[in-house]
């Protein structure tokens, strides 16, 4: 090939890998966007979206189970939910809590909660020493913790006399005697017990026959059992069957049974196994944490000064606000007045004492002043600057900073007034007044003497509309189009007919009423009454509610994006290929 064709075909070839390449940024798949991932928004030219978050937001919902291509006007819906997340966490990062008592004390509490549990655990139980040899000995020491009662695990197959005659075939065996049945119930065990032998599995037959429906829907499966808790002739062969052996057929008063025993625990000190282990490790660090907590405690409060506000415990502690302070520690932390009746009467239930008097306030602050003792203990130890600690902090803070963000988006108070509820019903009046309120059927006849057999042959049990078929005049293919007169109002029938369809009951079947078609039996199907504006107040006022929730939040939302630049580069991704669900 001289140089020249070589070139050619060399630098179309070049051509077609560029030609792909740029296709190829067109649609990016999750491998692309990992491997380079990019901003698709900007807020306040500070806060990226990432295309990686808008790949995984797409990528846990249920759009194109089954894969294919997004492009913007696809996408862009999910994209703004992210925007919007994203704006709410930005401005959450500006909020001062103590703005708001309430959620600031959650906040509070929740961390309290985490801080205690992370400081009794590198304070209290890093301190003891797990010695397997300490383990094993307190296992030994102290069995009571560790002996089993005699237990088994088993499946079951049952067929019962009572199964057959109040099971699905019911029909097939209603004329049987009891006698009879138990025979039947006999024959099917054994003939189960044989297909087992033959390779079939307990499990799926005790699904697929078990007339014990609440361990047949477990394959069978009983879970473990003591003595005593199944009648006695289950329990005998159940206890007595080796592990992994299937009983041969067997009757109790419950009916014929096979048995799988699946494990068998004798009673006894349980073996030293790494669960029981681990359970006996658990055990001895409760037990030696108790003592060591309690001095680390005792020590601490001996080294804390309380004050109490006397002034307000010895008035009536009912009235005072929630903000009034009832106990300072060591000049850090304060105690309030929130709730504080409700712990008082908890306290004085547990020390069981009747009387309230200033000590016994004292005493339930001080009980209460342990947990704020102890994390002033942790934070002069410099565990409140640990990564993790204050990576929950931070996290909790936020979490509770987001919901006060998201406060303005809602209006709890809102109540409509009742000239809204009034035109909000004016104007969706077709709603509430029913302009074809019945639902009929129907079949006229030439005289009510036939009407009143026709009536008798409905009421007796055969459907209405096989009537129809059979007797309503015309030709047959329209005859029960024409009998179905479907919701009807005043005017569409004669008004004979209209009002005795409206005094039949729903279900019922008129005696035949004369109008100038003839004589017809009505069959009334379903009725619907008109609403008064009192009725239907509730759900007006839920609507009303409803709608103006959306309005608030719309605004609010709207409001959000408004405070904000933001710059969306749309451009970067024009479409984004999405792997089937199964490979996500």
């Amino acid at each position: 090939m001289c140089m020249r064709n070589l070139l050619i075909v060399t630098m179309s070839s070049i051509l077609v890998i560029f030609g792909l390449i740029g296709c190829k940024v067109d649609s990016l798949t999750r491998d692309e966007i990992a491997a380079n991932d990019f901003p698709l928004v900007m807020i306040d030219s500070e806060v990226p979206v990432m295309a990686s978050q808008l790949y995984h937001r797409l990528a846990d919902s249920d759009l194109l189970e089954e894969g294919g291509f997004l492009d913007s006007s696809m996408y862009f819906d999910t994209l703004n939910a992210i925007v919007l997340d994203s704006l709410i966490s930005y401005e959450a990062s500006k909020v001062d809590l103590k703005e708001d008592p309430v959620l600031y004390r959650n906040f509070f509490l929740l961390f309290k909660e985490f801080y205690l549990k992370y400081l009794y655990q590198h304070l209290v139980l890093d301190s003891i020493d797990t010695d397997s040899l300490e383990i094993v000995d307190y296992y030994k020491s102290n069995p009571e913790y560790f002996t089993y009662r005699e237990q088994v695990r088993a499946r079951q197959l049952v067929i019962s006399a009572e199964g057959l005659r109040k099971g699905k075939d019911s029909l097939l065996y209603k004329d049987y005697s009891m006698e009879q049945l138990d025979s039947m119930a006999r024959k099917r065990v054994y003939d189960l017990r044989e297909k087992i032998d033959s390779g079939a599995e307990f499990g799926n037959l005790a699904y697929d026959f078990s007339m014990h429906r609440e361990s047949g829907k477990k394959m069978g499966e009983l879970g473990y059992f003591f003595r005593y808790t199944y009648n006695k002739e289950f329990e005998d062969v159940a206890f007595s069957l080796p592990v992994g052996e299937i009983s041969q057929p067997f009757k109790s008063p419950d009916g014929w049974h096979l048995v799988e025993v699946i494990d068998h625990i004798d009673s006894g000190l349980a073996d030293l196994t790494p669960q029981i282990y681990e359970e006996a490790r658990k055990r001895y660090l409760s037990e030696n944490a108790r003592s060591i907590y309690t001095d680390l405690m005792d020590s601490l409060l001996l080294a804390s000064t309380i004050k109490f506000n006397d002034e307000a415990l010895s008035g009536n502690i009912h009235t005072v606000p929630d903000t009034t302070w009832a106990a300072v520690i060591n000049d850090i932390d304060t105690i309030t007045f929130h709730r504080l009746p409700d712990y008082l009467h908890q306290y004085k239930q547990g020390v069981g004492l009747d009387s309230i008097d200033l000590g016994l306030m004292h005493d339930m602050l001080t009980y209460r002043a342990v947990e704020y003792v102890l994390m002033q203990a942790g934070d002069k130890m410099g565990f409140k600057d640990d990564p993790e600690v204050v990576k929950e902090r931070h996290s909790i803070y936020h979490k509770y900073a987001q919901i006060f963000v998201k406060k303005k988006s809602r209006d709890l108070d809102y109540r409509p007034a009742d000239s809204l509820i009034e035109k909000y019903y004016n104007e969706n009046i077709d709603k509430f007044v029913i302009k074809k309120p019945l639902n009929v059927q129907h079949i006229i006849v030439d005289d009510s003497l036939f009407g009143e057999f026709l009536r008798d042959q409905a009421l007796s049990g055969i459907e209405f509309l096989d009537l129809a078929r059979q007797y309503y005049p015309g030709s047959e293919e329209i005859r029960v189009a024409a009998a179905d007169l479907g919701y009807i109002g005043p005017g569409e029938m004669p008004d004979a007919f209209y009002m005795k369809a409206k005094t039949t009951p729903i279900g019922g079947i008129s005696h035949p009423v004369k109008t100038e078609f003839g004589y017809h039996i009505i069959k009334v199907i379903d009725k619907k009454f008109n609403r008064t504006i009192d009725q239907v107040r509730p759900k007006v006022v839920e609507d009303l509610k409803k709608e103006h929730a959306r309005i608030v939040y719309d605004e609010w939302k709207q409001g959000l994006f408004d405070r904000h630049d933001i710059v969306y580069s749309l451009e970067k991704l024009k479409r984004l290929e999405l792997a089937s669900k199964d490979r996500r």
